[in-house]
């Protein structure tokens, strides 16, 4: 599905270069779930944006779907990147003034659906995170744990090929992200979903299939979780 070969990343600062991606070779299949660690300004952040479509400024080739994406232009990594990425984040980045549906739909409005069916795909998706009935909640009266489900279903509203997940439990008591956890793993396992994470903890690498680990902007080992 994902296939980076030889990549390279810089980036200039004034009069200085600084190599932060070091010949990265990286395979991920359909399916997987992949854990990414490492300390931070070890890399994993410049990784991810570069696997999400998120920066095409690299160097090295990148295969998505056995397509050479390092050919494309910006407007087409944008439009790759909205058909077939979900992104879920530390912080939940969710409009804290508008409801639940609201931020679940805000992706659906992007990708012009229709109302009818926005309605329907928000009530599917909450029901799948286990927030059915909040559609008119406020994030801002709602737990860590109920904003980043939120999160979640607002991720895979649009059937997304693959989810990002950037340190997804790190804003979460130890309980509540073990809940998280589960969702993913449940995501992964029933509907197939394929996510890449990124995460400082052990316990919650330990419970993907596989655990990445970049130091100094190279991968220095990938091995079989633990769990």
């Amino acid at each position: 599905m994902i296939t980076l070969e030889n990549i390279n990343k810089y980036y200039q600062q004034g009069e200085h270069r600084f190599h932060v991606l070091h010949d990265i070779n990286l395979k991920i299949n359909q399916g997987e779930l992949v854990a990414i660690i490492g300390e931070s300004g070890s890399g994993k952040s410049t990784l991810i944006n570069i696997i999400g479509f998120l920066d095409d400024d690299f160097e090295g080739t990148y295969f998505y779907q056995g397509q050479p994406i390092h050919e494309y232009t910006r407007k087409q990594f944008s439009k790759l990147r909205n058909r077939n990425v979900g992104f879920v984040f530390q912080n939940f980045k969710l409009l804290r003034e508008s409801s639940v549906a609201d931020n679940v739909a805000l992706p659906l409005l992007y990708a012009g659906k229709k109302r009818q069916e926005i309605s329907t795909r928000v009530t599917e998706v909450l029901n799948q995170v286990g927030l059915s009935g909040y559609e008119n909640q406020l994030p801002k009266n709602m737990s860590g744990g109920q904003q980043q489900r939120v999160s979640i279903a607002r991720a895979i509203s649009t059937h997304p090929k693959f989810l990002i997940a950037d340190e997804p439990t790190g804003a979460l008591d130890t309980e509540t992200s073990q809940e998280i956890m589960n969702l993913f793993k449940r995501l992964n396992r029933q509907e197939n979903t394929t996510i890449i994470m990124v995460t400082h903890d052990p316990h919650v690498a330990d419970q993907c299939d596989r655990i990445v680990k970049i130091i100094d902007g190279r991968v220095v080992s990938d091995s079989k979780g633990g769990e």
